[in-house]
């Protein structure tokens, strides 16, 4: 914890717990951070929802919706060979795989090798199966996915993004803050959880950086 507790705050959101209707988390105070990343992980069990961000002046009252433009969320890589033609597949196009049907998003096709978001719960890709693009393309699956804990940027629409019960399982998502993306007046953020009719299990918790002041401990993000 050396390396970590002397540079960055972390608080938690809450914890393991079951956001079924929805709810927020707990107020983070940024009165001490520059940045703060709040991270959102699932469980086995997800409801479909909407998650959006709230600003406030205090630790007791947030309310004021929060401008965001982007959050990262979970993907992988996937090498593959024997393509139909050597034109990328454009990011967006789905991939899937034929002996599970298991489908990615590419974000990005390195001509062998695949940058993937929104893999398909629990269905994995075959080594050898034949992979079709929806751009029409055609390849063959190298081995499996891995590196599945790389972040992907995604763009947020109408500061808000959505979780699914077929994609978002056991996943990892980010939204980055920053204080410049406050009103004036406010330094208190929350996240807030919409809908998830059903059960929905999550951890919630933030990881603030750029303090004013660095140490051990370091600053507090639960008070102002």
């Amino acid at each position: 914890m050396d390396a970590l507790n002397n540079k960055y705050g972390i608080a938690l959101g809450f914890s393991n717990v079951d956001k079924t209707g929805g709810g927020n988390s707990d107020i983070w105070s940024m009165k001490n951070y520059n940045v703060a990343e709040i991270y959102i992980m699932t469980g086995a069990a997800l409801a479909t929802g909407q998650i959006t961000m709230e600003q406030g002046a205090n630790v007791t009252t947030v309310a004021t919706a929060l401008e965001f433009d982007r959050y990262y969320e979970s993907g992988c890589r996937l090498k593959y060979d024997g393509a139909s033609s050597g034109v990328p597949a454009a990011a967006g196009e789905i991939a899937t795989g034929a002996t599970n049907t298991a489908l990615g998003t590419v974000y990005q096709d390195l001509n062998g090798e695949l940058i993937l978001y929104n893999r398909t719960n629990n269905l994995v890709y075959v080594d050898n199966e034949v992979l079709t693009f929806s751009g029409g393309k055609t390849a063959v699956v190298d081995g499996t996915f891995y590196d599945e804990d790389i972040m992907i940027p995604r763009v947020v629409t109408a500061d808000t993004f959505e979780l699914t019960t077929a994609i978002d399982i056991n996943k990892v998502y980010m939204i980055p803050i920053h204080s410049s993306m406050l009103s004036d007046g406010m330094d208190c953020i929350e996240a807030v959880f919409t809908t998830f009719a059903g059960a929905s299990i999550m951890t919630c918790f933030a990881i603030l950086s750029e303090p004013r002041y660095a140490g051990t401990p370091m600053p507090t993000a639960l008070y102002d």
